[in-house]
């Protein structure tokens, strides 16, 4: 993958952009809570100012109390507005940056859901979506830093600005001076933290991984049966002590860079504060002045630290993963032609071949043949023939290298993922089993909620309702969830009911009854011959038995199409089918 570095500009205004637009209300009360903040903080040294200016006058006799009251009350009234408007700020913080990230993870799903399959076998892409997925966590981070800097500080900034440029102007520039040994920090810690993500993200993945195989609920049985737990602790150690080197080296760079910076600033500060005693004593500036700013220089340079070590910092180290984010959302997507298309007529396979990324060997080569109308096909071969990698491109899950199939005279790949898989259904040999209810499982698979149609389908799959399902069809399948347990065989079915109980033209089982006994399968595939004898249909098995129902039979070895036949036909050839089909004969008269 080709990787195209995004300026900086480009990635604040789009991440900027898309959080404003997922919490407009809380944004703009944010904003608006901020910027009267920063006026109040500003106009508070020059309350202070008029306070100190007011009491040297009240000692020297020359102003009454009643003026020192009233100055008092705006000095007052300026700090508990301060406190009011910063509880409205930690108020939208929370439910501001809850509705930012759920609305940008739902970009992610939907971004993920248009990228082409084949994609999710490159390494390259999965620790693309792993760092958008940690970019994604930085999006609010970076407004709160943006708003912070141009809402509040900046208005503050302008504001003590002017004030100190109106009393003495080379007070304004010594201060500014600060700001330079700040700015050098931002963008050594962006460099050296982007690279860091860049370097640890493969190890960020394995950590994932092992928390998985550690923690996961499916894999306690295997864990505790072959006392593996110490292994996966170990590695797991491993993967976590080389991800905190690789950022411990990071932070300890910036560390030291930053320290002697800082001590620039501290020489800075001292400047300034002895500028300002020498303006005093010389009369450039009165008392009141003098003990105003000099009051107000430790919160100037305190929000000027954290406006460009903390925020602007912030910000610049997160820029590798908010980049990351930005570049995983450009991604190059599927067609969006919708169109439906006709499945119900004849699929041609084209000489389409096909291999998986980071590898020369073509899974499939050169394959060609025609599925006609109403007619079920079983794909049969050894395991590694190729058989799953056809049944992913011939439902348009995947698309092949070269040649196309074709429906109906249409390259299916030029029509977007709705229209390809609207009236396709499949049963995969890895399903996936919903912790949710027993209607949930089976309906997720359609649109359509019809309690009639889901009774008939678990029926068909051999699906038997017992006591166990203690609330019927809204009996939890999971025991996390205070449910039930479900045997494999049990699952399977339900799998096959979800396939059944989708509307379809084009049906797809691939080694759909593993977990069930031969007798039951037999069963079962002779009502699936029934059910789809008005439809096309595609049978992946390696039980040769149950191919038998298949109007055509195709044979597949090393990813090449070695026979094509019916049953009959092929056991007259005496090839490949012939012998694997005796095989699995002796097992059972043996």
């Amino acid at each position: 993958m080709t990787k195209k570095r995004i300026s900086y500009l480009i990635v604040l205004r789009k991440v900027l952009w898309a959080v404003i637009c997922a919490a407009p209300r809380w944004i703009i009360l944010d904003g608006l809570a901020m910027f009267l903040s920063a006026v109040c903080y500003a106009l508070s040294t020059v309350a202070k100012q008029q306070l100190f200016d007011a009491i040297t006058e009240v000692v020297n006799g020359n102003l009454g109390l009643n003026m020192l009251f009233w100055v008092s009350i705006f000095v007052i009234f300026f700090q508990m507005a301060n406190e009011l408007l910063n509880a409205v700020c930690n108020f939208t913080w929370e439910p501001a940056s809850r509705a930012v990230m759920g609305k940008l993870k739902k970009k992610i799903h939907a971004k993920i859901a248009r990228i082409p399959a084949k994609a999710f076998e490159n390494v390259e892409i999965l620790e693309c979506i792993k760092k958008a997925d940690m970019g994604v966590g930085n999006c609010y981070g970076l407004y709160n830093a943006m708003a912070t800097v141009l809402v509040f500080y900046l208005p503050y900034f302008v504001v003590i600005g002017i004030y100190m440029w109106q009393l003495e102007p080379v007070l304004l520039l010594a201060l500014l001076l600060i700001f330079i040994p700040l700015v050098l920090n931002l963008f050594i810690r962006e460099k050296v933290f982007s690279k860091q993500i860049d370097e640890s993200v493969s190890v960020q993945r394995e950590v994932d991984y092992l928390e998985t195989e550690l923690f996961s609920r499916e894999k306690l049985k295997e864990n505790r049966t072959y006392g593996t737990y110490s292994f996966f602790k170990k590695k797991y150690a491993i993967a976590q002590k080389k991800f905190c080197k690789k950022k411990w080296m990071a932070v300890k760079k910036t560390g030291i860079i930053e320290l002697g910076l800082r001590i620039l600033t501290l020489c800075g500060y001292a400047g300034v504060v002895y500028l300002l005693l020498f303006l005093v004593i010389d009369g450039q500036i009165s008392i009141g002045a003098f003990a105003a700013i000099f009051s107000s220089i430790a919160t100037f340079i305190s929000f000027m630290s954290d406006a460009i070590c903390n925020y602007f910092g912030n910000m610049f180290e997160n820029m590798g993963a908010l980049r990351n984010y930005i570049e995983f959302l450009e991604l190059p997507e599927e067609s969006t032609l919708n169109k439906e298309i006709y499945w119900e007529k004849e699929i041609k396979v084209n000489q389409i071949s096909f291999s998986y990324p980071g590898t020369e060997i073509k899974a499939l080569d050169n394959i060609s043949f025609t599925i006609n109308s109403g007619e079920t096909v079983a794909i049969v071969g050894e395991n590694g023939a190729g058989k799953s990698t056809l049944v992913r491109i011939l439902s348009g899950i995947l698309e092949p290298d070269e040649g196309e199939v074709l429906v109906d005279g249409a390259n299916i790949m030029n029509f977007n993922m709705d229209s390809r898989f609207a009236f396709v259904s499949a049963v995969f040999q890895k399903f996936i089993r919903y912790q949710m209810t027993l209607r949930e499982n089976v309906e997720i698979s359609n649109d359509i909620e019809d309690e009639e149609r889901m009774r008939m389908c678990l029926e068909k799959s051999e699906f038997e309702m017992g006591e166990f399902l203690f609330d019927d069809y809204d009996t939890m399948l999971s025991r996390e969830f205070k449910g039930v347990d479900l045997s494999g065989g049990q699952w399977q079915r339900i799998a096959l009911a979800r396939g059944l109980y989708r509307t379809n033209h084009f049906i797809i089982l691939d080694e759909p009854t593993a977990a069930i006994d031969p007798i039951e399968e037999g069963i079962l595939y002779r009502k699936f011959q029934d059910l789809i004898k008005d439809k096309m249909g595609v049978i992946v098995t390696h039980r040769l038995g149950s191919a038998r129902i298949a109007n055509k039979i195709i044979v597949l070895d090393k990813g090449k199409v070695i026979e094509i036949g019916t049953h009959k036909e092929l056991m007259a050839l005496g090839g490949k089918y012939a012998t694997l089909y005796k095989k699995q004969a002796e097992w059972y008269q043996s």
